[in-house]
């Protein structure tokens, strides 16, 4: 959403100085480095100031550039700037580079939409998936393996998720969906017996992940936990 409301902003304004812009010689006054904290690591930003005279005024306008052109941009460099002239502050130090980066930012908005609804399709085809099966699938009871962890590292520091490993009568095994506590398991550790459906592929499903059917008596407990 952000993507394409800054694509649009930069799109809009490109037009803006494509239709209205006034093309100027500006001069690099000044130029300067900042260092910032950003994603766990120091990094360095670039500034040149710019001055050049807009409806009259001389003004003087700091942007934050690229290393390239703040490495060619010594003071006293001559430039060709583009403002708007309800707007003499607002300049673009390369033409036309508003529009680009609207483009840019379009095509990004574009392939993060994709991606998103990527991931929407797979997570919907997996509980249209166990839907069907609690509804249609065969009803067997199955022996748990074990509790299994799968660890994964995030920017915080790690992901533990916790699922169910069982195995069926025909030396077939299957997994639960994963849960961030291992205690919702507990109590279903080895040699206790849990009740799945099995799909028209053969993959089975949890009852305590897809819920027991409407159809069928009330069932007291998704497994019969070891005594």
């Amino acid at each position: 959403m952000l993507l394409t409301a800054g694509s649009y902003h930069s799109l809009k304004l490109g037009m803006a100085f494509d239709t209205r812009g006034v093309v100027v010689e500006a001069t690099a006054t000044d130029r300067r480095e900042r260092r910032v904290r950003r994603n766990d690591k120091t990094e360095t930003d670039y500034f040149v100031t710019f001055e050049y005279v807009a409806e009259g005024a001389t003004l003087s306008v700091e942007r934050k550039v690229g290393l390239g052109l703040y490495r060619r941009l010594e003071p006293g460099t001559p430039r060709e700037i583009r403002y708007l002239p309800e707007q003499p502050r607002r300049m673009e130090y390369t033409i036309g580079k508003t529009w680009s980066d609207g483009q840019v930012m379009r095509w990004a908005a574009l392939a993060f939409g994709l991606v998103a609804l990527g991931a929407f399709w797979w997570t919907a085809r997996s509980v249209i998936e166990a839907l069907r099966a609690r509804k249609f699938g065969h009803a067997e009871w199955v022996d748990v393996v074990s509790v299994e962890e799968r660890v994964r590292k995030t920017k915080s520091g790690k992901s533990v998720r916790s699922f169910l490993v069982w195995q069926d009568d025909h030396g077939g095994r299957g997994q639960s969906m994963s849960a961030r506590s291992k205690a919702r398991y507990e109590r279903y550790r080895p040699p206790a017996r849990v009740e799945v459906y099995r799909d028209s592929r053969g993959k089975t499903w949890w009852v305590g992940d897809v819920g027991p059917r409407a159809s069928a008596p009330t069932v007291p407990d998704a497994g019969k936990p070891a005594s």
